[in-house]
């Protein structure tokens, strides 16, 4: 990805493009990640008709790059700052990706009433492919055949392909995204929101396997640089507990081959227990017991890089946000998804960072919290995606050296 490959536009509350950010004066930091909510920052001096159209709360970015939209957005913050060098000031934005709709709403057990305290139903359970029934969660609570008053203005569903296995899913008040995150673990799936024309679409992905074409390793010169850390699972047998009490109560073990193997590994067994008493079925708990498998029951390779701009296989161009891809550590050809990216614009020039894997195995805080909090806290993990960018990313301009 190169600086002529992106295009900045402000769009106003009803996303009509107001204008394009001419590249000489772009100022411009953004943090997407895999699966969940990205943020942005832009700064454009004060006289600038595009600025005095994104200080309107409901305005927003559309971040465009060499294949397809990187990132569309809102804005939700904006500070005014003058010097006596500038009189005039600059008014630095900062705004999400509108992937932010599924971190905003629940999934109602009943979503054709719009009123949350007046449920009748205890769930919401959809049953088929995990394509479909993530786009069916998605329409039924936030989408045109919502009720009224809970649909997101202008969003509209894309296409499904029926992609990944059959599920059974239960919805009781969790948060949208946390649902579809369990969901798209099941399917090998990627999921976003991002405006087309003036909607905004509601897409899904299946994730691509590039670990033959994409090889990241210093020593062939596609990497600038990168720093990796191997971590064990964060479960390796997994409890599911459904309905009933005490002896009487339904219990279902669930591992993996790889689970197992990764305790030989390591030496330890890491037992986790996960409650799923809304439900008695047993196809239902055995799933739950394998997301939890998909997104903690392995051995952990987690890696920050910074990859060649001038790189035969370039990120943005060849491979993206999701592709499963080799990195090569001390001789050893380990493999990882592209969970997040870090694009910088401005006066320093422009930089691109890659997160693979997963980037709470790089802060002994974050990884901390991630092994210990619940299922529940789970589901904000959509709105915690700002604070993983910014972590990520100043570890990245701390320890790479390269922005």
């Amino acid at each position: 990805m190169r600086l002529e490959d992106i295009t900045v536009e402000v769009r106003d509350k009803s996303l009509t493009r107001r204008g394009l950010v001419r590249p000489e004066e772009l100022n411009l930091e953004l943090t997407d990640n895999f699966n969940n909510v990205g943020e942005w920052k832009l700064t454009l001096v004060a006289e600038s008709a595009l600025a005095q159209i994104l200080r309107q709360p409901g305005s927003g970015i559309i971040v465009t790059g060499p294949k397809d939209v990187l990132l569309s957005g809102p804005m939700v913050k904006s500070e005014f700052a003058a010097t006596q060098e500038d009189p005039g000031g600059s008014i630095t934005f900062e705004g999400v990706s509108d992937t932010v709709a599924l971190a905003d709403a629940l999934a109602f057990p009943d979503p054709r009433n719009p009123d949350g305290a007046r449920q009748t139903l205890a769930h919401d359970v959809r049953q088929g492919k995990v394509e479909d029934v993530m786009h069916s969660y998605v329409m039924a609570n936030i989408g045109p055949t919502a009720p009224v008053e809970r649909r997101k203005a202008r969003l509209i569903d894309g296409p499904s392909g029926g992609r990944g296995p059959a599920v059974i899913k239960t919805a009781r008040f969790p948060v949208l995204g946390n649902l579809l995150a369990d969901l798209a673990l099941l399917g090998n799936l990627g999921f976003r929101v991002v405006q087309r024309g003036t909607n905004l679409v509601f897409e899904t992905y299946e994730v691509t396997d590039r670990t033959r074409m994409i090889r990241l390793d210093v020593g062939n010169g596609s990497l600038a640089g990168q720093r990796v850390a191997i971590s064990p699972p964060g479960v390796t047998r997994a409890v599911v507990a459904g309905q009933g009490e005490l002896v009487k109560r339904q219990f279902l073990q669930v591992q993996t081959p790889e689970s197992v193997a990764a305790e030989g590994v390591w030496g330890r067994r890491i037992e986790r227990f996960v409650d799923q008493r809304q439900t008695d079925n047993w196809d239902e708990l055995k799933q739950a017991g394998d997301e939890v498998m998909e997104d903690e029951g392995f051995t952990a390779v987690d890696v920050q890089a910074v990859p060649m701009e001038d790189g035969a296989m370039r990120f943005g161009h060849d491979w993206y946000l999701g592709d499963k891809v080799s990195v090569v550590v001390e001789d050893q050809e380990l493999v990882s998804n592209a969970t997040g990216v870090v694009v910088k614009i401005g006066e320093d020039g422009f930089r691109v960072g890659v997160l693979l894997g997963d980037p709470a195995g790089f802060s002994a805080d974050a990884a901390l919290s991630k092994r210990v909090t619940s299922t529940e806290a789970r589901v904000s993990q959509l709105e915690r995606s700002s604070d993983v960018g910014a972590a990520a990313d100043n570890q990245m301009m701390s320890i790479m050296g390269v922005w």
